[in-house]
C-alpha cells in the first residue's frame, strides 16, 4: 500500500472510528469460548458458532423485553463497526483501541469459557461493564441439564449483572403464566438492598412498581397500591406508578381518586411518550365510568385513542361505554377494532394495563387483560 493510499484510508478510518464510538458507546461485546475438555467430551452437542449465537440470542431477548427503561445493546467480538474494520484492514487494530480509550470509550465485555472440570460441565462467567463494574462467577449445569439449556442460564445470570431491572421485569413476564413470582420479588428486593437509603431513587422507584404488579397478580390491589405509592414517593416523577396507582384505585371502586391522579398527570406531568399519556386517558375514562358519567369517559377514550391508533385495551373499552350506554351496535364495531388492533398491540411491561383489564364496576376482582403485545418477551 502506498503512502497516498495509507493516508487516505488513515483519514476515512479516523472520521468512521469517531461514529462507531458514539454508535456502540452502549454496547456489550461477548466472547464465547468452548475450553478443549469441552470440544472433547460427549456434552459438545454444538458446534462452537451455535454456542455463542445462543448465548446472544438469549441476552438479546432479556434485554429486548418491552420497557420505558433503555438497556445496554448487545453483540458477539466479531461485529466490529465500520471504522474499526477498516483499521483491522490495514494492520492497526490496537491503535485504533487506543484512540477509543483516548475518545474515553471502554467497551463493555463479558466472557463465557465452558469447560470440564471434575467430570461436570461449568461456565466461567467475567466481564466488566461501566454501569455496574466487574463481576465474576462460576456456573455448574446440573446432571440433566442440556448445553442449550446450561447456556440460556448463563446468559440469564449475565443479563442480572448488566441490566438488574430489565432481567427482573424479564422473570416477571417469564411467570405470567404459572404465577410463581417467589423468583421476582427476591431479585426485586434484593437490588433494593443493595441501594443506598437515599430518600429520593429512581432505581427503588422502578422495583417497587414491579412489586406492585405482583400483588395485582395475587388479586391484591390494597397491596399494591401502597406498593405504587411506595414507588410514586420514591420518585414522583416516574409515571408508570401513577398509572398503575390509579388502576389500583378504580378496582378498590376509588374512582374519584383515579380520575384526580390522571387528571394530575395529563396536565403537570410532561408525558412524551404517547402510550403513557394515551393510557393516562383510557385509565381515566375506566374512573369516569365507574361514577356512570360514560360522555366524559367517551370524550376520554377518544382522546387516547386518537394518540395510539393501535390500542387494544382502549377501544375494548369504549366498547364496554357504548354498551353500558345501550348502543349495542356502535359497542360491536368497537369490539371488532380491538380485535383488528390486537396484531399490533403495544404496551410497556411497566404497565398494569397490559397485563390485566381495567375493571370499572364495583366488586370485580382483579382479571387479565386478554389482549397482550402479540411477541410478549419472556426479562436494567
Amino acid at each position: 500500500m502506498d503512502l497516498t493510499t495509507l493516508a487516505t484510508a488513515l483519514f476515512i478510518a479516523f472520521g468512521l472510528l469517531g461514529v462507531d464510538t458514539i454508535a456502540h458507546s452502549d454496547t456489550v461485546e461477548l466472547v464465547v469460548t468452548a475450553a478443549p475438555s469441552l470440544t472433547k467430551s460427549e456434552r459438545m452437542s454444538l458446534d462452537q458458532a451455535t454456542v455463542e449465537q445462543e448465548f446472544e440470542f438469549w441476552l438479546r431477548r432479556i434485554a429486548g423485553t418491552p420497557s420505558l427503561i433503555p438497556t445496554p445493546l448487545i453483540h458477539t467480538s466479531q461485529d466490529e463497526g465500520i471504522g474499526l474494520a477498516v483499521f483491522t484492514t490495514i494492520n492497526l487494530k490496537h491503535v485504533a483501541s487506543a484512540l477509543q480509550s483516548e475518545l474515553g470509550y471502554a467497551s463493555d465485555q463479558v466472557r463465557l469459557t465452558l469447560y470440564i472440570e471434575d467430570g461436570e460441565l461449568r461456565g466461567l462467567i467475567s466481564g466488566v461493564d461501566r454501569r455496574v463494574g466487574t463481576f465474576r462467577t462460576v456456573l455448574t449445569a446440573g446432571k440433566d441439564e442440556t448445553l442449550l439449556d446450561f447456556v440460556h442460564r448463563c446468559a440469564e445470570w449475565t443479563a442480572l449483572q448488566l441490566a438488574p431491572y430489565t432481567a427482573t421485569l424479564y422473570e416477571l413476564q417469564q411467570h405470567v403464566g404459572d404465577q410463581d413470582f417467589a423468583s421476582v420479588i427476591a431479585m426485586a428486593e434484593h437490588a433494593k438492598g443493595a441501594m443506598p437509603p437515599a430518600p429520593v431513587s429512581f432505581d427503588r422507584s422502578l422495583f417497587d412498581n414491579l412489586i406492585g404488579l405482583v400483588a395485582l397478580f395475587r388479586n391484591d390491589p390494597r397491596a399494591a397500591r401502597a406498593s405504587f405509592e411506595a414507588a410514586m414517593e420514591a420518585y414522583p416523577a416516574n409515571a408508570p406508578p401513577v398509572l398503575n396507582a390509579a388502576f389500583a384505585d378504580i378496582e378498590l371502586g376509588d374512582y374519584q381518586r383515579a380520575a384526580e391522579r390522571m387528571r394530575r398527570l395529563v396536565t403537570d406531568v410532561p408525558l412524551s411518550d404517547k402510550i403513557l399519556r394515551a393510557s393516562a386517558y383510557t385509565t381515566w375514562a375506566a374512573a369516569e365510568m365507574g361514577r356512570h358519567d360514560f360522555a366524559a369517559a367517551e370524550a376520554l377514550l377518544a382522546k387516547s385513542t386518537s394518540l395510539n391508533p393501535g390500542s387494544s385495551s382502549a377501544f375494548d373499552l369504549w366498547a364496554e361505554a357504548k354498551q353500558a350506554a345501550g348502543d349495542a351496535a356502535a359497542a360491536a364495531a368497537l369490539h371488532r377494532q380491538a380485535l383488528a388492533n390486537s396484531v399490533r398491540f403495544e404496551n410497556f411491561g411497566e404497565l398494569a394495563t397490559l397485563y390485566f383489564r381495567l375493571g370499572w364496576q364495583p366488586g370485580q376482582p382483579v382479571t387479565r387483560n386478554k389482549y397482550i403485545n402479540p411477541t410478549l418477551v419472556t426479562f436494567h
